[in-house]
């Protein structure tokens, strides 16, 4: 399966740090800030053509060994 997409660049939410993201990429840790991301990809709803990467912070985890 292709991907419309090959990678994109965004800055980190919290410290800036430009995060590189891959197709099929479903979580990011900046290691700047040690934060961590869960990678979504969704339609634009105003241009289905298009794809919109949406980065939410991860959930605190108790076991992240």
């Amino acid at each position: 399966m292709d991907s419309p997409w090959d990678k994109a660049e965004v800055s980190c939410p919290k410290c800036l740090e430009i995060l590189v993201l891959r197709p099929g990429v479903d979580e990011i840790w900046c290691q700047r800030c040690e934060e961590g991301y869960d990678v979504t990809e969704s339609r634009n709803p105003r241009d289905p053509e298009r794809i919109v990467l949406v980065l939410s912070k991860k959930r605190e985890t108790t076991d992240r060994t």
